[in-house]
């Protein structure tokens, strides 16, 4: 369950890829360099397949960023760093 974003860095907006092997309930975060919760991209059952969701962040101040999935016990972040 690799998690993937484009673009890096990010301006007004990200997309993120992933691929779930197996279908089950799946939540995809974004949250600030404090650990505050700024985006909730996705909360509730998926199928197993490949998905990707936007991420609106003209309103995001610059500064680091982590998308956290999880989904099947398993949990993965990636890194994304807003600028102007």
């Amino acid at each position: 369950m690799p998690i993937r974003v484009v673009p890096s860095p990010v301006t007004d907006g990200a997309t993120v890829s992933f691929q779930l092997h197996r279908s089950g309930p799946v939540s995809c975060v974004v949250y600030d360099a404090a650990g505050n919760r700024v985006a909730s991209l996705a909360d509730g059952f998926r199928a197993a397949g490949d998905y990707r969701l936007k991420w609106n962040a003209a309103a995001a101040t610059p500064g680091i960023y982590f998308c956290t999935l999880e989904s099947a016990g398993e949990t993965r972040t990636a890194r994304l760093t807003k600028v102007r």
